[in-house]
């Protein structure tokens, strides 16, 4: 990839296209907001309940916001949250995997903007109680979502106030639930046996999750993997937002029970979806460093700079000094 080429994949400004795991969970608000009457409270207790069972606090974790800072989502404080996808439930893997898909994004209703930070899985960093330096992905490997978590606050000096973390199965199932999905194309490929060519796609689950891991044959590398995510997630919410949704949602539920983690609560989902919805201004950025090879295995090697640069806009978007 030439210097420019670089320059314009760095930095990225997407209007919708910037849906991304977060909003998985607010899907089924979605779902409560179109039924009515006595389905609605079927529903709310179904609802509830899956918000239940996917529910783990963040564990252990430093805390990086002073008392003066703390979120309050009925006050519409801007809020930041880690999106974690993990290499495990798919492809006959069964350990905790890596998080090979890390994101994280800065929700500001007073700009009216989402600010998402694509975070390169090979990106080199001391690993928060672990004591070495590693690729950022291992974190959750070595300590869960605690050392996810203080790893990334870390190397940003952001703070992390909630998290999502959904596997490699959870990604193909929630495509079939919705009946397939279809996405546009933007680079001719093969992936694990399944081609795709430009233009619009049709997707069931098993070719989703093929579209979604490529990156060898694309230039972007990572950065055209997460766009693609992204474009799965945001075609699987649409179909959810459908009618026929409303009706199959139990399916939509058992998805989300079977394959996603966060500290959101069903009541901080409903403040989100009531107080930040005008936060549709998505931009996407990108930390881009040098590859380097050391002690045998390839990094991305970031310039300090570049880093602090990210956190101040980051720090910013959070309404913090």
């Amino acid at each position: 990839m030439t210097a420019e080429e670089q320059k314009r994949h760095h930095h990225h400004k997407h209007r919708r296209r910037g849906w991304t795991l977060t909003k998985v969970i607010l899907v089924v608000l979605g779902v409560l907001i179109l039924a009515g009457g006595a389905f609605a409270a079927k529903v709310y207790m179904d609802v509830n309940q899956t918000a239940k069972t996917v529910y783990k606090s963040k564990g252990k974790t430093q805390n990086k916001r002073k008392v003066s800072e703390k979120v309050e989502l009925n006050k519409k404080t801007p809020f930041s949250i880690l999106l974690l996808g993990t290499d495990t439930g798919e492809l006959g893997r069964t350990e905790k995997g890596r998080t090979d898909t890390m994101m994280l994004a800065t929700v500001n209703p007073t700009t009216k903007e989402t600010n998402m930070l694509s975070i390169a899985r090979d990106s080199r960093v001391p690993i928060v109680g672990y004591g070495q330096t590693a690729k950022i992905n291992a974190a959750y490997a070595y300590g869960g979502i605690p050392m996810a978590v203080n790893t990334v606050q870390a190397f940003l000096n952001v703070p992390v106030d909630y998290y999502v973390l959904v596997n490699m199965k959870g990604l193909e199932q929630l495509v079939d639930a919705v009946d397939g999905v279809t996405v546009e194309n933007d680079l001719d490929f093969t992936q694990d046996g399944h081609h795709f060519s430009v233009g619009p796609v049709s997707l069931n689950g098993e070719e989703a999750l093929a579209f979604s891991r490529m990156r060898h044959e694309d230039s972007r590398g990572d950065f055209g993997r997460q766009l693609r995510q992204q474009s799965i997630v945001q075609a699987v919410l649409k179909k959810a937002f459908s009618l026929n949704m409303v009706t199959n949602y139990n399916n939509f539920l058992q998805v989300l029970e079977n394959n996603m983690q966060t500290n959101i609560t069903l009541k901080d989902a409903i403040n989100i979806q009531k107080n930040y919805g005008d936060a549709m201004n998505f931009k996407t950025h990108q930390l881009k460093g040098i590859g380097q090879m050391i002690d045998g295995q390839s990094f991305q090697v970031m310039s300090s700079s570049e880093v602090a640069n990210m956190s101040r806009l980051l720090r910013t978007q959070l309404d913090l000094k």
